[in-house]
């Protein structure tokens, strides 16, 4: 008799699933979540934005199946999963992402850097190329400006010469 109250009972209420299940479902659709908040990640710097509807989607989804089981096994749950192992969880998949998003990062900037150094190096160059052929005009014109006065002053100073000579 108590195995048909029991069938019956099951066809009401669905199959009864053990306590060791519902842990293991929930651990399942957990890593499923954290999984997603990764992938949403990626499609917003990849500009797709039907993936991430579709990812949207399928984390409410999850996050529906989560909370029934966590309103229904919320004990057995809290026992099976404490607060540590959560947050120690969670900050490994941060330092996962940082690390594959961080490396990525770090070579962009390299690169930027690198060519700002170069854009540096080049107008230095040019600027250093510009004043020398600056200082070497003002040389030559110097030059000629001394050379044009020494020309000048001696002329003068040899028709002075000729003057006092003939007086």
């Amino acid at each position: 008799m108590s195995n048909k109250i029991k069938d019956a009972n099951e066809l009401l209420n669905g199959k009864s699933i053990s306590i060791p299940e519902i842990q293991s479902i929930y651990q399942s659709l957990i890593k499923q979540y954290e999984g997603l908040s990764i992938e949403i990640v990626d499609s917003v710097e990849s500009n797709d934005y039907v993936r991430l509807s579709h990812l949207l989607a399928r984390r409410k989804k999850l996050q529906t199946a989560l909370d029934d089981i966590k309103s229904l096994h919320e004990d057995e749950l809290i026992t099976q999963r404490s607060v540590k192992e959560r947050i120690a969880n969670a900050l490994k998949t941060s330092a996962e992402v940082t690390e594959s998003k961080g490396e990525d990062a770090l070579i962009k900037i390299t690169n930027i850097l690198e060519k700002v150094n170069h854009s540096t190096h080049s107008i230095a160059s040019k600027t250093l190329d510009l004043s020398t052929k600056t200082i070497s005009k003002g040389n030559q014109l110097n030059h000629s400006v001394g050379k044009f006065f020494v020309d000048k002053t001696s002329k003068g100073l040899s028709k002075l010469a000729d003057v006092f000579n003939k007086q």
